[in-house]
């Protein structure tokens, strides 16, 4: 054996002396499972506050748009009157196509009585919720919406850029800043 051989022979013998038996290191293993497995549980257990504090922050905000009776089991009338129904589009500004070119469907906007929204240029659809209350309107969407070729009437960019309307006959006018108008609609039916 060289002298090399010798050395190397040493540091392991060395080097055994500070290694861990094998029940040492099956100590260290589960040690650090459990630390992985405590912070993954603190992890989920932060994600379920986040979504319950969230789900209560939305209860909340839907609650206080319901309309309540002002007697015990008299119907209810809806939260948003003026609005609610089915409007088709009379002229949006910005959009240079055609309100009436053949589709399958009419373009036009649906507004529920219990704060949700639907439109349709004829062939796209999308939806949402809103708000609307004396002039003032607010809505957000509810996710994507389809994009089927055709001439896509921005009845959702009009929705969600529209903060105040007013309703003039038959005709329901969306703003935006006060005297920006956004788009002009009339009641369907």
């Amino acid at each position: 054996m060289n002298e090399a051989e010798r050395r190397l022979r040493d540091a392991f013998t060395e080097g055994a002396a500070y290694a861990p038996t094998g029940d040492g290191m099956l100590a260290a293993v589960h040690h650090r499972v459990r630390r992985r497995r405590t912070a993954r549980l603190a992890v989920a257990a932060g994600v379920a506050v986040i979504a319950l504090v969230g789900g209560l922050v939305f209860a909340a905000a839907r609650g206080r748009q319901e309309m309540a009776t002002s007697t015990a089991g008299a119907a209810q009338m809806p939260a948003f009157p003026g609005v609610v129904g089915e409007w088709e589009p009379v002229s949006l500004v910005g959009f240079t196509g055609s309100i009436d070119t053949p589709r399958r469907e009419p373009p036009l906007v649906r507004f529920t009585d219990d704060g949700h929204w639907e439109a349709s240029d004829g062939c796209n659809g999308s939806a949402g919720r809103y708000h609307a209350d004396n002039g003032v309107f607010s809505a957000t969407t509810d996710g994507p919406s389809t994009l089927i070729g055709c001439a896509n009437v921005p009845n959702t960019s009009v929705l969600t850029k529209a903060t105040s309307y007013a309703l003039r006959g038959d005709e329901l006018v969306f703003t935006m800043d006060g005297p920006i108008v956004l788009g002009t609609y009339r009641r369907v039916g």
